[in-house]
């Protein structure tokens, strides 16, 4: 190899390392810059993103997921504040609830601590047993809808025979129907499996029947059929509502809803909202219905 060879291969190495070295500046620039920007954005309350204008494309991927990243999280973080505002503006509606009946308790009391009369005693004791349980039945929705709303909350999911489920659940409230003078009509397939949970199951009929003693003025019909071909199960409960409490059935599962700010029945205003929270859990489907003053919930689960 003579001189001028070996001199123009000197030059070429030297080429080289220099252009090798400004790429490894330029890298280590880049990465720096990433890194400084990392480092403000998980000091400060921002929606900044990282902003990346150089040739490298493994640096440009690298600055595209650390941005989805915070889009995730701003993301998973909104919904976490904005349910804990329902979740405590909900607490704080309900605890307004709670004040009447336990505010009227008070007056009982004392009326039936003065007077000595049978009659007025037993008259006073029931509507303090009535007064005691609205505020269980509150309290309980109150735990319920607390738990429910949490961003982690899951529920075993298990074959389950919703035919019993539901009988039982509604015979349980046979004489509060008898009482008010309502009939309930029965149409329930036998042996109907859905995938499910039977506690949760028994709670969305709970709920959905206490609704229809409640706001409901005439008879009550209960299906539980299969469709598509036996691959979904219905279950629908509808009855007609007092004409002043129609509500609407685009809201009637929206936190806290309850048609008519008048009403002052002791319903907690949430009770159609955990269902429909405890149906989502399970997988089903669940829709409101309200035609010519007949209101009816519908919901669907996949069958077994």
């Amino acid at each position: 190899m003579n001189e001028q060879t070996l001199m123009i291969l000197i030059a070429v190495l030297v080429a080289v390392a220099l252009t090798l070295s400004m790429f490894l500046f330029s890298l280590l620039s880049q990465m720096k810059s990433i890194r400084s920007q990392v480092h403000f954005i998980s000091r400060n309350d921002t929606n900044k993103r990282i902003t990346f204008y150089g040739q490298s494309r493994g640096f440009r991927r690298l600055a595209k997921d650390i941005n989805e990243i915070l889009d995730s999280y701003d993301e998973r973080h909104s919904k976490i504040l904005q349910e804990d505002k329902e979740i405590k503006d909900t607490l704080t509606n309900m605890s307004h609830d709670i004040r009447t009946p336990l505010t009227s308790l008070k007056g009982y009391f004392e009326l039936l601590e003065q007077t000595d009369d049978p009659e007025e005693r037993s008259k006073y004791s029931s509507i303090i047993r009535g007064r005691i349980e609205s505020m269980s039945e509150i309290l309980e929705t109150m735990f319920l809808y607390t738990k429910v709303s949490n961003v982690n909350y899951k529920i075993d999911l298990d074959g389950i025979d919703c035919s019993k489920t539901v009988l039982e659940t509604m015979f349980e409230y046979f004489d509060d129907f008898q009482e008010k003078g309502q009939e309930v009509d029965v149409d329930v397939d036998e042996d109907l499996k859905i995938i499910g949970n039977e506690q949760s199951l028994k709670r969305i009929m709970q709920n959905l029947i206490r609704n229809s003693l409640v706001h409901g003025d005439g008879n009550v019909k209960l299906s539980v059929k299969p469709i598509n071909d036996n691959k979904n199960i219905r279950i629908s409960i509808e009855n007609v509502m007092k004409p002043d409490e129609i509500p609407d059935a685009a809201r009637v599962f929206d936190r806290y809803y309850k048609g008519d700010a008048s009403r002052h029945t002791g319903s907690s205003g949430v009770g159609l909202s955990v269902v429909k929270k405890l149906v989502d859990s399970m997988g089903g489907d669940i829709r409101a219905i309200v035609k010519d003053g007949i209101f009816r919930i519908e919901m669907i689960f996949k069958a077994i």
